[in-house]
């Protein structure tokens, strides 16, 4: 529908007012949901501004509460030339002290154990496993720095106090490399199939150790050790293992030649009964002839020797 003209002029203040009502009650909503928002609690860990360095009252730098270390897994020998590795990031509170931050050095070794490469060639910590720490941007392996629970807070202060209010622009938070040198795994020794050869092999050298040794082992002990001995790997010198498989072994043995015994003792007598004899045509039972004395006194002459003596 048209409207007119003049109708327009005199109803534009009217219009006008409202839109401008309608946008301040816009504007208040936005702010109300902004405020809303800004007081919802859900907070994420940012890096930490320049600003926020902690000074001292005489003016040095403090250590910050927390910190975050790039962990680097290396396979080779500390102080080396070792080169690459699996990366991690760790981040921790410095006044936990070293033993919390080696023990999440540790898990996160284990996470890279999990990894494709570590299945495909399998590594391992060394005996005296330790975290090791680039003190300055460009210090070679050889100056790298062993943590221990006398120097942490101090090797870490050396090295935030190396930082520059660039370096914090830079990288945001007070971040710093670690090292953890680890050792590829010892393949396991390789077993073999129990062949008749082998057996042989096996048999020859149980035998051998017998004769050194003075002894026999039964059937079942002499079979089972043939076939551990198949087993191993070339050039293993013969022993006799301390399993709970080798000890059931013997004394199934034992419990097998005990029953062997007494099988042959019933067997035995068994076979042995009462013999009848008959001569001219009596049968007399067979009565052993009883033990001979030679000094037993002749009473059977004695009448004999008095006839003469008279």
């Amino acid at each position: 529908m048209a409207v007119p003209l003049s109708d327009l002029r005199r109803r534009a203040p009217t219009i006008i007012t409202r839109i401008s009502l309608l946008f301040d009650d816009l504007s208040s909503q936005v702010a109300s949901d902004l405020s809303v928002q800004g007081d919802s609690g859900a907070s994420t860990i940012q890096p930490w501004p320049v600003d926020a360095i902690r000074l001292a009252v005489d003016g040095s730098r403090l250590l910050p509460h927390r910190a975050e270390a790039v962990l680097v897994v290396r396979v080779g020998e500390p102080h080396g030339r070792a080169r690459g590795g699996w990366r991690r990031d760790i981040r921790f509170d410095i006044q936990e002290g070293y033993a919390a931050f080696k023990e999440k050095c540790l898990s996160k070794f284990n996470e890279v154990l999990g990894t494709p490469e570590a299945v495909k060639r399998p590594i391992q910590l060394p005996e005296n496993v330790g975290i090791y720490l680039k003190r300055a941007r460009n210090d070679s392996q050889e100056k790298y720095v062993l943590l221990t629970p006398d120097n942490f807070t101090a090797t870490l202060h050396h090295r935030w106090k190396l930082l520059t209010p660039g370096d914090l622009a830079r990288i945001g938070d007070f971040r710093f490399e670690a090292f953890l040198y680890v050792q590829r795994a010892t393949p396991p020794e390789q077993f073999h199939r129990a062949t008749a050869q082998r057996i042989q092999n096996a048999r020859v050298q149980r035998m051998a150790y017998e004769a050194t040794n003075s002894i026999a082992f039964g059937a079942i002990t002499a079979h089972h050790l043939d076939v551990i001995h198949a087993r191993r790997p070339d050039g293993t010198a013969f022993e006799v293992p301390s399993d709970n498989t080798t000890s059931q072994a013997i004394a199934l043995g034992q419990t097998r030649e005990a029953l062997r015994r007494e099988d042959d003792a019933a067997e035995s007598t068994r076979q042995t009964g009462v013999v009848t004899l008959k001569f001219n045509g009596l049968w007399m039972p067979f009565n052993p002839t009883p033990a001979t004395n030679p000094t037993m006194e002749d009473v059977d002459h004695l009448e004999d020797e008095e006839m003469q003596e008279t």
